[in-house]
């Protein structure tokens, strides 16, 4: 899988989420507004949600897309996290 990233907006602070990005799969897919997030946990990504109410009235969120398998993810979160770290080198550089 040739993974391409492009990372939008780093975000300071406390909050988990550090970074927005967009990935895009064999020049053939884009998945845009990726969030890296790191917490007690660690450091994970987070796919793009949506948000809807079904017939119940009960609010559902859940992602636009996501990995099938873990080798998948794990790719895709290779790929993201390298290039957030690359980012974030690039950033401390021009300081």
């Amino acid at each position: 899988m040739n993974i391409k990233v492009e990372i939008k907006k780093i975000l300071e602070g406390d909050k988990p989420t550090k970074a927005y990005a967009n990935i895009v799969i064999d020049d053939a897919v884009v998945i845009c507004g990726v969030r890296i997030i790191e917490n007690e946990n660690g450091r994970h990504m987070s796919m793009p949600m949506t948000s809807f109410t079904t017939k119940q009235g009960e609010n559902v969120t859940r992602p636009v897309c996501r990995p099938i398998t873990s080798q998948a993810r794990k790719e895709l979160e290779e790929a993201l996290f390298a290039a957030f770290e690359q980012e974030i080198n690039n950033i401390n550089e021009n300081i």
